[in-house]
């Protein structure tokens, strides 16, 4: 009777358990280029169940595990189940390996919260795509106003890649897909309007397949590009400076400064109100600012290094539409005040809101 009974308690706590256990289900893709970013999701819904297994806030951690070799942790995030039971994480595989790794949710009280049937751990290969892209193009090129990419990806075939390409941290063409041929080969040529180092990076419907670097040299003019230089010049000293505003067009923006042996400093507050400042040149050269705008107003303060300077400075400019000696300038600097009549009511206000009073009174009187 005793062991019926030991027999009895036991089976009870074993359904008891397996009752309140939760359930879980981590998902990754079987295969990642390295390079893109490996999204991980989960769930803690029960298949025929609307609510979720887990309570809303439930956190612990998801691992990211090499398992080259021997078992090594490559990163690891929290997760916190929402109130739908859904959780994600995002893991970074730029400069990693090739080879086999896992993804493992952890169990905080093992194995007290997660159910056996339960999916807490899942088997990836990150994937090194770099060796398939063959690049035919030059990679340092003269500056001719544009930037020529060419070259095959193994692999593909007429599938298309797609391209975009960065300056200075800031997107100036694409991402668009273009056209492979059969044998996976491919040409582009993007407009560009500056010299400088330029990031192209290839991906197609796998996913990312590299980034190439291409070097531009040379120095665009005028008459080189096309482009329309518009310009002002305005009398600086260190203790009066300069003041221009610019009206800027989307795109890359480059301002010139004249030399005239007067080593000039350049100060500028983007049009995200964000102040930058430039001295780069001395006395023989101009300063030259390049920057990435939308298209708004960029105000612009010049003075000499030197305070025994004093000199004339004109400021040019390259994809903008105007440049203005500036009077607001200098209060967007800090430089000045407002003053006083820009706040006061005009004078003729005044005189006839007294004269409609007068008569008002006079009426009553």
């Amino acid at each position: 009777m005793k062991r019926i009974a030991w027999l009895t308690l036991l089976a009870a706590m074993l359904l008891v358990s397996a009752a309140s256990a939760a359930y879980v289900e981590i998902n990754a893709p079987k295969e990642v280029s390295i390079g893109d970013p490996l999204k991980v999701t989960g769930t803690t819904l029960v298949e025929g169940l609307t609510k979720p297994s887990l309570n809303p806030g439930f956190s612990t951690e998801i691992i990211f595990y090499s398992v080259k070799g021997t078992k090594s942790e490559v990163g690891r995030k929290t997760i916190v189940v929402q109130e739908n039971g859904l959780f994600a994480a995002t893991f970074e595989t730029r400069g990693l390996a090739p080879g086999d790794y896992t993804i493992e949710i952890i169990d905080p009280e093992p194995p007290n919260t997660f159910g056996g049937s339960s999916k807490t751990l899942q088997f990836l290969k990150l994937v090194d795509r770099s060796g398939d892209v063959r690049i035919t193009s030059p990679l340092v090129q003269e500056f001719d106003g544009s930037l020529d990419i060419a070259g095959a990806i193994d692999g593909i075939g007429a599938a298309g890649v797609r391209i975009e390409v960065e300056f200075d941290e800031t997107t100036v063409y694409g991402p668009e897909y273009i056209r492979t041929g059969a044998d996976g080969a491919f040409s582009a040529t993007v407009p560009i309007q500056s010299t400088g180092t330029y990031r192209v990076i290839l991906r197609d419907t796998k996913g990312y397949v590299g980034t190439l670097t291409f070097v531009v040299t040379g120095y665009p003019t005028p008459a080189e590009t096309g482009v329309v230089v518009v310009s002002s010049s305005a009398p600086a000293t260190r203790s009066d400076p300069a003041y221009f505003e610019v009206d800027t067009r989307a795109g890359l923006v480059t301002l010139t400064t004249s030399s005239g042996g007067i080593d000039w400093v350049v100060e500028y507050i983007d049009e995200g109100g964000r102040l930058r400042k430039v001295n780069d040149a001395g006395l023989l050269d101009p300063e030259i600012v390049e920057f990435s705008a939308h298209g708004g107003c960029v105000y612009v303060k010049i003075y000499p290094i030197s305070y025994s300077d004093r000199g004339t400075v004109q400021l040019s400019a390259t994809n903008a539409d105007a440049v203005r000696v500036s009077q607001n300038a200098p209060v967007i600097f800090g430089d000045a005040t407002p003053t006083p009549a820009e706040t006061a009511t005009p004078l003729p206000a005044v005189l006839a809101l007294f004269a409609v009073l007068v008569v008002i009174l006079s009426r009553r009187g």
